[in-house]
């Protein structure tokens, strides 16, 4: 080991402290036990927890939930933990072990440390990485989604800049290097299963090697650049492989849910439809052209849709009097401060005005094949940004590119501007410092100085001189508003995008002075980057503070218990294993905290099945249709109520578990079947497409008048996945449940396997001869136990395979 230079290791480990300082520091109140109030995260709470309950109850996995949206698979619920070695170095990475409270900490702790390793794989000097991790990971979206809950989004994000970095030095030449740091942190990319985030990274990957793919052409170095193509193929598959327990069963699901295409025939003609998600609902969450300005100035577009604009507002002085001081503080907590072009945002994708004035500076001064990759992935980030607002571009994206049309929210795309533009403004320092240093390049890089603080600068200036006249700082929302409120609202909206103006502009003019100053003068190139670093953390750190600060941290029971409600409480009184609520007081189909107490035909998932999302649009979007609830079993409708909490009603005419039809209507298409069955005689009438006619051949033998000493019930519900009947009829009967259909679920009669039919365009159907027979409904997921499996094998290979590409490096290092 004498050949280990262990001095060389100490600007590194002084980086990991000072990243876990800042992490700390940040986050000091998760120290007092406390947490955050992420709502997304509560929302999500509610799927699958009848298989939480479950499994911690019995220790076993069912592979159904009946928790939400009448009947969910376990694959987008609560599905079974596969093997994977990632998730072990997952552990360790975000800290797991050392028990905080709160998950966030470890988050940024991360992106702090992968950022630092990808901007060393390209070439930075530890100082300068540790200044690039800084401006990375504090970038406002980061602490947006973490403040929503989106954590594995956050991690997935995080492990972007280093898969980046390893594919740059194989592309350089360094395999065994570039293979370990590629295959390490793509393997955690997939296991923390963010799939839209990875097809951004993916398209920046594929520019990348483009471009490198051109610079090898044109220097007669293509075999090479094959070879390292190659070997990151191989490190890719390598990489899937322990996530294959998770990513099988998703995309198997996935053919089933919106994002796999349509079942009834698209409006309109929307091609994309009919594989996909449908383009308006995909694009809603578009960025506006003139909202990208955020990057720059972050408040520009008034924040976010319920943004605390403080006691000095023209809001809170417009309430004051009317309201008294308390009241109008807490009312100016919670304003619509934002008024762009998304339907609502919990803030701004802010990278900051240094960043951006660096990025300017980047293009100027850094040369070759990583300022055109760096350019080429910002430029495509802000054009899928924008989605519906630049349709000529997007919407041939949408129709034509592989697998686009599965992801919804384009303003997500800005992720890959967020890492790129810190890069290229990272790299352009180290290349502003190298030219300084080598001499006779002054007014060169006086002029760079010059063009990007006229571009960056200038535009900052513009807007807080003549912002004011550009904008009407209007919102659609604005008309529920009186007037008076409205004026003092817009007013105080142009004041955010004035100040944020003037204080984009003064951070850039200092960068600019410090950069001014090295140029003209002995300035040591590590005083400039200490003044840049500090610079760029007090222009992140204070944005942050305004999204996700200290006072938004609770107990840690207050952040995370779910209390039921009044009406909850009444409920939860029937003891019957079996029906379902519809729950009217809250917005029914985008929240799922219902599901946390009831089987409920309400939730929030963005992968619901598209059979139960078409019930939705049909029979629910405007008015409820009671004949497609009763078939749903709903017996408690939750209701508004003006004297005070929720008030629960119950609907008698609910139809049960299971029932049997004495008649069947066959449908030709399944938009003919999903019309029958809004008014059409289901109790005694069941509605089946043509498709299954090859399956029931016999079905005229099930079409006996039903007696009233006929019957099918529900005899036991042990788990979600597996719920018994018995019945008894003189004649053969068609027996119809209300569950929900899914291809995983085999039907048994007296042990014997029978097939299951699906009817009224969503429920369970099963033949039942006559006689008394017990019935079993089983859920058993074949691809979520086989894909254990290879997950099992494949982990053990490749954490066997990464500790001896470590231990190669290792002895190499020793021999150098």
């Amino acid at each position: 080991m004498k050949n280990l230079n262990f001095k060389s290791l100490y600007p590194h480990a002084l980086a990991v402290l000072a990243f876990l300082l800042l992490t700390v520091v940040y986050f000091a109140p998760t120290l007092q036990g406390k947490d955050l109030v992420q709502d997304d995260a509560i929302n999500s709470r509610g799927w699958g927890q009848d298989l939480r309950e479950y499994h911690e109850e019995t220790g076993e996995y069912a592979h159904w939930s009946n928790a939400m949206f009448g009947g969910m698979p376990a694959n987008y619920t609560y599905m079974p933990e596969s093997p994977n070695v990632f998730r072990h170095i997952g552990r360790f990475l975000t800290l797991s072990w050392m028990g905080w409270t709160g998950r966030h900490n470890g988050y940024i702790f991360l992106s702090f440390i992968c950022f630092y390793i990808f901007l060393l794989s390209m070439g930075c000097r530890s100082w300068l990485s540790f200044m690039g991790a800084v401006a990375y990971t504090l970038c406002s979206y980061n602490f947006i989604i973490i403040n929503a809950g989106h954590m594995n989004k956050a991690l997935v994000m995080a492990t972007m800049a280093p898969i980046i970095g390893g594919v740059v030095m194989c592309y350089r030449g360094k395999l065994l290097c570039g293979s370990l740091v590629t295959l390490l942190f793509a393997g955690l990319n997939i296991y923390w299963n963010h799939q839209q985030i990875s097809y951004y990274l993916l398209l920046t990957l594929l520019i990348l090697a483009v471009v490198y793919g051109v610079y090898a052409v044109r220097e007669k170095a293509f075999a090479p650049f094959l070879k390292a193509t190659g070997v990151l193929a191989v490190v890719a598959v390598l990489a899937i492989l322990p996530s294959v327990g998770q990513l099988w069963p998703t995309m198997d699901y996935t053919k089933e849910s919106v994002r796999g295409g349509a079942v009834l025939q698209p409006k309109g003609g929307d091609e994309a439809a009919s594989s996909g998600l449908d383009i308006d609902y995909a694009y809603a969450w578009s960025y506006g052209i003139d909202e990208t300005l955020t990057l720059l100035v972050p408040n520009i577009y008034g924040a976010s849709s319920h943004y605390n604009l403080g006691t000095d507002s023209e809001v809170y002085k417009v309430l004051r009097p009317a309201y008294g001081a308390s009241q109008a503080k807490q009312v100016v907590r919670q304003m619509p401060a934002y008024w762009g072009a998304q339907p609502f945002t919990s803030g701004p994708v802010y990278v900051g005005a240094i960043v951006c004035f660096l990025f300017v500076l980047g293009i100027c001064l850094v040369k070759g094949r990583e300022r055109w990759w760096l350019v080429a992935a910002t430029l495509l980030s802000l054009v899928m940004a924008w989605g519906k607002y630049l349709p000529l571009v997007n919407n041939f994206l949408f129709y034509h590119l592989p697998l686009y049309n599965k992801f919804r929210a384009p303003s997500m795309a800005l992720v890959i501007a967020s890492l790129t533009m810190v890069t290229l403004g990272i790299l352009a320092v180290a290349e502003f410092m190298k030219r300084r240093n080598e001499g006779g390049c002054e007014k060169e890089l006086t002029r760079s100085l010059l063009i990007s603080f006229a571009v960056a600068g200038g535009l900052s200036l513009l807007l807080a001189l003549f912002g004011g006249a550009m904008f009407d700082f209007s919102a659609p929302g604005d008309g529920g508003y009186p007037s008076v409120l409205v004026d003092a609202l817009r007013a105080d909206r142009e004041n955010m995008m004035l100040s944020d103006a003037w204080r984009s502009f003064l951070f850039i003019a200092a960068a600019f002075a410090a950069l001014l100053v090295y140029v003209h003068t002995k300035m040591r190139s590590g005083y400039l980057v200490a003044v840049l670093t500090l610079l760029v953390l007090a222009d992140l750190w204070t944005v942050d503070k305004r999204f996700l600060s200290w006072d938004m941290f609770v107990p840690k029971r207050a952040a995370t218990e779910i209390t039921p409600t009044a009406a909850d409480k009444v409920i939860m009184r029937d003891t019957h294993p079996d029906y379902r609520v519809l729950n009217l007081a809250t917005s029914t189909f985008n929240d799922s905290r219902t599901s946390y107490f009831h089987k409920s035909v309400g939730g929030y998932s963005p992968a619901k099945l598209r059979r139960y999302q078409d019930i939705i649009d049909t029979y629910f979007s405007r008015d409820l249709n009671m004949n497609v609830l009763n078939m749903l079993n709903v017996r408690y409708v939750i209701i508004p109520s003006e004297e005070g909490g929720p008030q629960v009603q119950m609907n008698p005419e609910a139809y049960g578990n299971c029932w049997f039809v004495d008649s069947i209507a066959w449908a030709s298409t399944p938009d003919e079947e999903i019309q029958a069955i809004g008014d059409g005689d289901l109790l005694s009438c069941a509605y089946i497409e043509k498709s299954w006619q090859q399956q029931f051949t016999h079905s005229k033998e099930y079409c006996n008048p039903v007696d009233s000493a006929s019957y099918i019930v529900l005899d036991e519900y042990r788990n979600p996945g597996h719920i018994t009947y018995k019945s008894n009829a003189q004649a053969a009967h068609l027996a119809v449940f209300s569950e929900v259909y899914y291809k995983t679920w085999k039907a048994y009669i007296d042990g014997k396997e029978v097939p299951l039919l699906r009817a009224n365009y969503l429920l369970r159907a099963l033949p039942v001869p006559a006689g008394e027979h017990k019935i079993e409904l089983r859920c058993v997921d074949e691809v979520i136990l086989t894909s254990a499996k290879i997950s099992l094998i494949s982990s053990l290979f490749v954490g066997l395979l990464m500790l001896l590409l470590a231990g190669v490096l290792i002895y190499k290092k020793v021999k150098e």
